[in-house]
């Protein structure tokens, strides 16, 4: 069966990332792999130090053989002091070298919404925009007219992009779901068809990007998605069912045993060709920049979020994208396949990834 398998990218060298011991003791790193996790030191109790002198923005995490626990999401520049005082764990960073921060509060002023509602966009369609515009993918919204156009234009390798963007949003009965969860501590027991939202995303995208392909001439289309909500159904195994098929799992009667896994394509038109315009899924994803550690759990006390895109490449399209041009972004990029993709750089890093105004506070 066919998955998601993440493009490898050449480690960056001359980061400048430096971690101190409760001992004293300096551990320096001058080379880290975009995207990835690296594990850097065994954490032990007492008071720790990371110093972020890299251009690129660095997230913190505490690995065990139990899973992960979000520590914080480091600025260039920036320092975090904190006091381990638990189990043994593994001190990993990943180098997000797409990443921006936002301030959140900054974007329910009414001169941000105002800003927003003059191109059209939601609160959170406009900070995409303002994330792609920062990408320095040279962003351009679509003036909205009489035919259907998608929403913009970004350049790839000198290459114009259509770039259709769908927010997903809370249905009635996950907004009453919600609701219930925070008056009583549980909501109703739900179920969802894996792929079911972000098809319908995708088949409301195609007519938009159809549109301008017909008016400008094949090339690449990108279908993008954001989900503030983190209803999670532009999840990798939702973009799966996407592109492959849904999921199924035949299970033996006698025993229960799993028999085979695989992908069904039961309707007229396989997904493959169905999807065949959209050359990638662009998911713009969020999270806290401070983890719970900081004490919260379900509301975060920090009033930055991280943004960050991922490229999930449409192993069927007509017009696919190149991994190697989107690296000069730094985008995290996925592939279905089961061969290793080929490893991309990272271009122009220096220059793109520095510090970043928030919005705001400029």
């Amino acid at each position: 069966m066919r998955d998601w398998t993440a493009v490898p990218y050449a480690p960056l060298s001359g980061i400048d990332v430096t971690v101190v011991s409760p001992t004293g003791f300096v551990h320096r790193f001058d080379s880290l792999i975009p995207n990835s996790d690296t594990q850097l030191v065994g954490l032990k109790s007492g008071s720790w130090a990371v110093h972020n002198d890299s251009p690129c923005i660095l997230q913190l995490q505490a690995d065990s053989a139990n899973g992960y626990q979000h520590l914080i999401t480091l600025c260039p520049s920036e320092k975090y002091r904190f006091d381990w005082l638990g189990e043994e764990h593994t001190l990993a960073a990943a180098l997000l070298t797409s990443a921006q921060v936002f301030h959140r509060p900054s974007m329910d002023t009414d001169l941000y919404m105002q800003r927003a509602g003059a191109l059209g966009l939601t609160k959170w369609e406009y900070l995409f925009y303002q994330y792609m515009v920062a990408a320095r993918t040279a962003c351009s919204r679509i003036p909205e007219g009489p035919a259907k156009t998608p929403d913009f234009t970004i350049s790839i390798s000198g290459e114009t992009v259509p770039v259709e963007l769908k927010e997903f949003a809370p249905n009635p009965e996950e907004k009453r779901n919600e609701q219930l969860l925070r008056s009583r501590g549980y909501g109703n027991v739900q179920g969802t068809t894996v792929g079911h939202r972000i098809t319908k995303a995708a088949r409301a995208a195609r007519s938009q990007l159809r549109s301008f392909i017909d008016q400008n001439g094949d090339g690449p289309a990108i279908l993008a998605v954001i989900d503030p909500s983190a209803l999670r159904y532009a999840d990798p195994e939702h973009l799966a069912a996407l592109f492959e098929g849904q999921l199924t799992v035949d299970v033996s009667v006698a025993d229960g045993a799993v028999v085979d896994v695989y992908r069904k394509e039961d309707r007229r038109r396989s997904p493959h060709e169905r999807n065949r315009i959209l050359s990638a899924v662009a998911v713009l994803r969020f999270c806290p920049r401070v983890g719970p550690t900081h004490g919260y759990e379900s509301e975060p006390a920090d009033p930055y979020i991280v943004a960050d895109v991922v490229i999930y490449h449409n192993p069927h399209a007509d017009c696919p994208l190149s991994a190697h041009a989107l690296a000069k972004f730094g985008f995290s990029q996925y592939r279905i396949g089961a061969t290793e993709p080929p490893v991309v750089h990272v271009s122009s890093w220096s220059a793109n990834y520095g510090p970043r105004a928030k919005p705001g506070e400029a």
